[in-house]
């Protein structure tokens, strides 16, 4: 990436722009704050809401399995009988990526928006909108620190 500008008289400017595309090439910290807070809406809010954070409510449990699950589970939302699932959210980033996963290996019959006969899907990974602004406030302003 480039940035020049020619201005009669302005070479401090020039020089200034050149030092910003060079700021401008590791987002490192913004990807990493976005994988961290997006992790923890993940792992957090989207099952304290049941899907709601993220704009997809999750379906009721059955009222049979509700009580077989009360029964052996006390307590326990949906998605939480041992904990695995919630705490299985992974991150990764670098300076120009960053990817949120879960490790769970059931987490992909839950997920996934394949048709289904039994399991109702309760979608547990997707930006809604307010995640989308989060993503775009981070990354704002790391921009505008940098523009500093």
């Amino acid at each position: 990436m480039e940035l020049s500008f020619k201005i009669e008289g302005e070479q401090q400017m020039s020089r200034k722009l050149r030092g910003i595309e060079k700021e401008l090439r590791d987002w490192k910290p913004a990807f990493k704050k976005t994988a961290d807070e997006l992790k923890n809406i993940y792992s957090r809010e989207v099952f304290e809401t049941k899907g709601n954070v993220i704009g997809v409510k999750w379906q009721p449990l059955d009222s049979a399995y509700a009580s077989i699950k009360a029964r052996k589970y006390p307590g326990k939302g949906i998605l939480e009988a041992t904990g695995r699932m919630r705490g299985s959210f992974k991150t990764l980033y670098k300076s120009d990526m960053a990817a949120i996963w879960n490790s769970a290996v059931y987490f992909k019959y839950h997920q996934s928006n394949k048709p289904r006969s039994k399991l109702p899907r309760r979608v547990m990974l997707k930006l809604g909108h307010q995640q989308r602004e989060l993503v775009q406030k981070i990354f704002h302003t790391y921009f505008r620190k940098k523009l500093k």
